[in-house]
């Protein structure tokens, strides 16, 4: 294992919820920990509820971090609505740069850490006056929706040392946005680990061990898909009377749409059939017991987390052909990529499945074999120490 004890990390993390960029960043600071190096983590001082969980999360597992004022997003729409907004936003870009540097010359970091245009724009300030090796982990592709977004993105590409792309996706788009060839490199995410649990699935979950069970785990919202999926299994269940669908996600974002989902389920007669169980902090009690996963992503996603916890919970995945999804998977081996991004396509996908229950167990432990030799956590721990060592001054 690679000697990081020489290497002192800054980072920031401005989202205050757990989301894949979030958890993918930890994972992160994980790494580089259990390899010797020191890591402060700079978390938003913005709360919800009165509740971080980002701060929280970082906490639980011991990490050292301290508050940034991170204001909201740059956009010129609601400054034109609202002008007062500009100055609030550059009081806060003063004040997160100031308390940053304060922290950087206590701290003597080697290198500063990143992961998004917002933390980098609150910062920029302070990063303009040091030379520190500044690591960026991109785990979207540019904001090409937003020409202002872009232009504080653009930015930090010109300052950052080496960009850190979770997918060959994510890198071919930031190629495309005028990075370097040379200055990314792809480093898939590790599986998000989680808490010890019981093998006693049906006791904590409340699920019936003895029915096939298909889950979605990720974010409420219509371009994940869930149209499509309600759709697919209204017409799978037809066939396969027993079968259930556990939707797992949710967060204050997502109301108006979860009540259209909750008023589609009821008017497809399934609501003995498909459960959601809102946000569930360990979904591997759910896919321990589950037969399929399934992430029909109809938006081009950078990559999916949950497909590796999936894989490492023994789970094939069935994805729509969308952004870095196909990349982790072996068409028809541990897993099955539909031809389309359609309600029909992915009914198609779930029958060539269930109708094969030996084929189904052979894509499992496929799953899990490729998890281990793709996705593992040396080549993860092994591959961020390399940036790091290549990167120090």
């Amino acid at each position: 294992m690679p000697d990081l004890s020489n290497v002192r990390v800054i980072a920031a993390i401005n989202g205050i919820e757990l989301f894949g960029h979030e958890r993918g960043n930890i994972e992160v600071f994980k790494s580089l920990r259990a390899q010797g190096a020191e890591v402060l983590v700079g978390v938003s001082s913005r709360t919800h509820d009165g509740a971080n969980l980002v701060e929280h999360e970082l906490h639980r597992l011991e990490f050292s971090t301290f508050l940034l004022p991170f204001g909201p997003q740059w956009s010129i729409q609601w400054v034109k609505k609202d002008p007062r907004i500009a100055i609030t936003n550059v009081m806060a870009l003063i004040r997160c740069s100031w308390i940053f540097l304060k922290k950087s010359r206590d701290f003597r970091p080697t290198h500063v850490q990143l992961g998004s245009p917002l933390a980098y724009s609150y910062l920029s300030l302070a990063l303009s006056f040091t030379r520190v090796p500044l690591i960026y982990r991109m785990g979207d592709c540019p904001p090409f929706d937003s020409p202002f977004n872009l232009r504080i993105w653009n930015m930090a590409m010109r300052r950052c040392t080496r960009v850190i792309a979770n997918s060959k996706f994510v890198r071919a788009s930031a190629i495309t946005a005028g990075v370097a060839k040379d200055k990314i490199t792809v480093i898939h995410n590790l599986a998000p680990s989680t808490n010890d649990v019981s093998d006693n699935v049906s006791e904590k979950s409340g699920l019936d061990k003895n029915s096939q069970r298909l889950i979605y785990a990720g974010a409420i919202s219509e371009q994940k898909g869930l149209v499509e999926l309600i759709t697919a299994f209204a017409i799978v269940s037809e066939k396969y009377v027993d079968l259930r669908l556990d939707i797992l996600g949710g967060s204050r974002y997502d109301s108006p749409f979860r009540q259209q989902i909750i008023e589609m389920i009821a008017e497809h007669g399934l609501e003995d059939k498909i459960i959601l169980h809102g946000h569930v902090d360990d979904p591997s009690i759910f896919l321990r017991n589950a037969s399929i996963h399934i992430a029909p992503s109809v938006w081009d996603e950078p990559f999916a987390n949950v497909v590796l916890e999936a894989k490492k919970d023994s789970v094939p995945s069935i994805i729509f052909p969308s952004g870095g999804l196909p990349e982790m998977i072996h068409h028809q081996v541990d897993g099955y990529i539909c031809k389309e991004r359609t309600a029909d396509a992915l009914v198609e996908g779930i029958l060539w499945m269930l109708d094969g229950p030996e084929r189904l167990a052979l894509m499992g432990k496929a799953a899990f074999k490729d998890s281990e030799m793709r996705f593992g956590p040396e080549r993860f721990m092994y591959e961020w120490a390399n940036i790091y060592l290549e990167t120090a001054r």
